[in-house]
């Protein structure tokens, strides 16, 4: 019988090779395959700009659920926003480190996820309780905003929270800081720009979750209040400050917030924002409820507003219906305007909400 010997142990050894080898190609076609249809699965549309954002809602004459966009993912950038300065700033990538010069615009920042970025604050800034841990870069107004301190802290954002901060924002700006202004002055101002914010700062979803948090509670006033006949409504006197006396008009959200809540503003018509009243008009109108934040509440005694001249026999007054609610949830244009809603609808209507 014929040995193969060497050459059939050298045929073996080749096609052994050529197996692994036709393993070893197979393998890395199936590697590349999986790792295209993998890539093919993060394709991404182009970046919105604030267009895409939702209309401004109106919250004032009935409960409207806002319809919340998908919005941007924190890796698509460049970001174009619309201030309120009127000017369009683009944000070029995730900000990571962003200073808040209004109480407001930090609660929303928390509120959507984003208070870790937070690096500066102001001095009015309370809430939540672990922002006083962050560093105090002035008061609210611009001349008490230490540009210096802001530059130390290199921000890559500085977000505004009034049209008087287009000074500051323009000395930040020379000195190669993004900075944009926000100032909301309706409800759904309010939901609009925390939704603008979690676009911005890449916490979209987040910001999602808390405006549709916001929006149930709204119609669960609203909804209750929706049984009180029009003409069962209280008339609502509300006092901003009182030397001049002042009030809200429903050009602001405190307007609106008494409304949602069943009240009957009585300055409601007025153009002006915060308009300055006599205390003539306030007696004639004859409100059965008299409200105000705590800021002033020292000057919301029952005692002290009978005292003033002809208010002794307001029905208000007569029936003690003198209500002050936290300045810091009425005052501020943020997430917590829902908390001040609710407070004054159980002012208003006791019977309705559980204590």
């Amino acid at each position: 019988m014929k040995s193969f010997g060497y050459p059939a142990r050298k045929a073996g050894f080749l096609f052994s090779t050529i197996r692994q080898n036709l393993f070893m190609i197979i393998c890395l076609v199936l590697a590349v395959i999986v790792l295209l249809s993998a890539c093919s699965t993060v394709e991404s549309a182009p970046p919105p700009s604030a267009t895409d954002l939702p209309a401004t809602v109106e919250l004032t004459e009935a409960p409207v659920v806002v319809e919340l966009p998908a919005t941007q993912e924190p890796d698509l950038y460049p970001f174009t926003y619309q201030d309120a300065l009127g000017r369009s700033v683009t944000i070029d990538a995730c900000p990571e480190r962003i200073i808040s010069l209004a109480p407001s615009i930090t609660e929303m920042l928390y509120a959507i996820g984003a208070g870790e970025q937070v690096v500066g604050r102001t001095d009015y800034d309370n809430y939540p309780p672990e922002v006083e841990e962050v560093p105090v870069v002035g008061g609210f107004d611009s001349a008490s905003i230490s540009v210096e301190t802001i530059l130390n802290l290199e921000p890559d954002l500085v977000i505004g929270g009034s049209v008087h901060h287009a000074d500051l924002a323009k000395t930040l700006e020379d000195a190669g800081i993004t900075v944009i202004v926000v100032e909301p002055e309706s409800i759904a101002a309010i939901i609009e720009t925390m939704q603008t914010l979690g676009a911005i700062t890449g916490h979209g979803d987040e910001a999602d979750a808390a405006v549709a948090g916001m929006q149930m509670r709204i119609n669960a006033v609203t909804e209750k209040i929706a049984t009180i006949p029009e003409n069962d409504r209280p008339l609502v006197f509300y006092e901003v400050w009182h030397e001049p006396l002042m009030t809200a008009s429903n050009q602001t959200f405190i307007g609106e917030l008494i409304t949602l809540a069943g009240g009957i503003n009585i300055f409601s018509d007025l153009e002006e924002a915060y308009p300055t009243i006599s205390a003539e008009e306030i007696i004639e109108q004859n409100p059965d409820v008299i409200l105000g934040p705590s800021s002033h509440g020292d000057q919301l005694i029952a005692e002290m507003i009978a005292a003033r001249p002809g208010w002794a026999s307001l029905a208000a007054v007569q029936d003690e219906a003198i209500y002050i609610v936290d300045g810091d949830i009425i005052s501020r244009a943020g997430p917590r305007v829902v908390d001040a809603l609710e407070a004054i609808a159980m002012a208003l209507y006791p019977e309705l909400f559980d204590a």
